[in-house]
């Protein structure tokens, strides 16, 4: 039986919280923001080069652990968003299933993800892209291109989420269709392309450089599928705007990483394989994205062109949903009174019913990080894949403890269920965590990203040390004070 508006309406008001959004969200467009925050294309196209710089072709392999990680936590995170459908998804969770300052915690670490995410999308996107405006694009280019990326992202969410979500269900089906679609004809091209490396690059070894194989050098190859299957989680994060979000959010993240997992290895694969000449002259090249200049080698310029017209609308419906989650994320904390102008950001607009000064927020935020990162986008990339594995490893431990406590809220049957399995999920996917996070910070040339990532976090430890800590225990703030 399908669940009315007014029926998750009142569910939301058992939590605490009256309707300001407005739901508009239907399953395919849950399942497109989705697939848009993970957006192959991005990825993909960014860091395509990078895994042959480190250890070679052979680095397609580490594709499969990073699926089935992130599908357990995907999982475990279906279950959390059918008992607690609040935006501000992680901050709720942990906030309720263990108490408020652990929710702080987890709540400032997916706000910055989704926050700094934006930046890294944004200059993606300028990096693939500067080369058709700047012959030899500087990072000032590359900066240039990015933030006028997040100024369109950041007006269109101000307009309304039903037009974000129009042009986001037209790019993310684009980028489905035109990514899988290419990368196909790609692939039954290989029968018949005589310049290429064929299946033996798949377990092709050794750096495009001439730099060291060692476990750095596997940490930073790791990067690529890392990041690609980040994002998937925004589905649950627009739960109050969501139509039956108990039973669409679940299947959105879970569909958005089995089609974005299966996507991602087989555009990695069937491009290396199509890769002409000798690798180094192609993934070393940066008068041109490789992936263009592949593409353009077998099917001409005409080719290219359509491969750069699907690349740039999976890059801008990325940005443009990513802007969106960010935005919820600081909502959900600026209504709970969690943040510095709270007041301010907690504010959603009559008209549009879109929290437009929280948006402007993650659009600022946004341009800073990118003027920090210097316009390379691996280091903000790094930044984003940290600050989000310890949102998943802080989510994760919060519904272990609220399943061993006995905390997490029951529902009626028909819904996503791994109450059983929940708790031993929930331990092998923060070792994950774990082990994503060392490799994203331990290698020697990854001291940018945990210095900025410190930072970052020493800021959220200052705000809860010197004004949040006396007032979540005195229930001033926090989703308790609304009870």
């Amino acid at each position: 039986m399908a669940i009315t508006d007014n029926q998750d309406d009142s569910s939301l008001a058992s939590f605490g919280y009256k309707p300001e959004l407005k739901r508009t969200m239907g399953s395919f467009s849950s399942f497109a923001l989705a697939f848009s925050m993970i957006s192959v294309t991005t990825t993909v196209f960014t860091l395509f080069p990078q895994p042959f710089q480190q250890i070679g072709g052979v680095a397609i392999w580490l594709w499969l652990p990073c699926i089935a990680g992130v599908l357990l936590i995907a999982a475990v995170y279906g279950h959390l968003a059918v008992r607690l459908p609040i935006t501000g998804y992680a901050y709720h969770w942990a906030s309720r299933l263990v108490n408020p300052h652990f929710g702080w915690f987890t709540g400032w670490n997916a706000m910055l993800c989704t926050f700094c995410g934006s930046a890294s999308i944004a200059v993606a996107l300028a990096t693939v892209f500067a080369p058709d405006f700047w012959s030899n694009p500087t990072h000032a280019n590359v900066i240039t291109l990015a933030v006028i990326g997040i100024v369109v992202a950041v007006i269109i969410n101000i307009i309304s989420l039903q037009l974000t979500a129009r042009i986001n269900n037209l790019g993310a089906g684009a980028e489905l269709v035109g990514t899988v679609g290419l990368t196909l004809m790609l692939g039954i091209g290989l029968a018949f392309f005589s310049n290429k490396q064929g299946p033996g690059v798949l377990f092709q070894t050794g750096s495009s450089t001439g730099g060291v194989v060692n476990l750095t050098a596997i940490a930073t190859a790791l990067l690529l599928p890392i990041w690609t299957l980040a994002g998937w989680e925004g589905a649950a994060d627009l739960a109050e705007e969501t139509h039956d979000p108990r039973k669409v959010a679940p299947r959105a993240m879970m569909r958005a990483v089995i089609v974005s997992g299966i996507t991602g290895l087989a555009v990695f694969a069937i491009f290396a394989m199509a890769i002409p000449g000798e690798i180094a002259d192609t993934v070393n090249a940066t008068d041109k994205n490789p992936m263009i200049s592949i593409f353009e080698n077998h099917f001409g310029s005409a080719g290219g062109f359509i491969l750069q017209v699907v690349a740039f609308s999976g890059m801008f419906s990325c940005l443009l949903a990513n802007v969106t989650v960010a935005t919820r994320t600081c909502y959900a904390l600026a209504r709970d009174k969690m943040l510095p102008f709270s007041n301010v950001l907690g504010k959603v607009s009559t008209k549009s019913k879109v929290p437009t000064r929280a948006v402007l927020l993650a659009g600022a935020w946004a341009t800073g990080v990118t003027f920090l990162s210097s316009g390379i986008a691996a280091q903000v990339t790094g930044i984003v894949s940290v600050v989000l594995y310890v949102t998943y490893g802080l989510s994760l431990l919060s519904a272990y403890l609220g399943q061993k406590n006995n905390r997490i809220p029951t529902v009626g049957a028909g819904y996503f269920d791994i109450s059983k399995s929940l708790s031993l999920l929930c331990l092998i996917g923060m070792a994950w965590c774990l082990v994503v996070v060392a490799a994203m910070v331990l290698p020697s040339g990854s001291f940018p990203v945990l210095k900025m990532t410190i930072y970052f976090e020493l800021a959220g430890f200052l705000w809860w040390i010197l004004h949040l800590r006396g007032k979540l225990n005195r229930g001033e703030v926090g989703h308790k004070m609304r009870r």
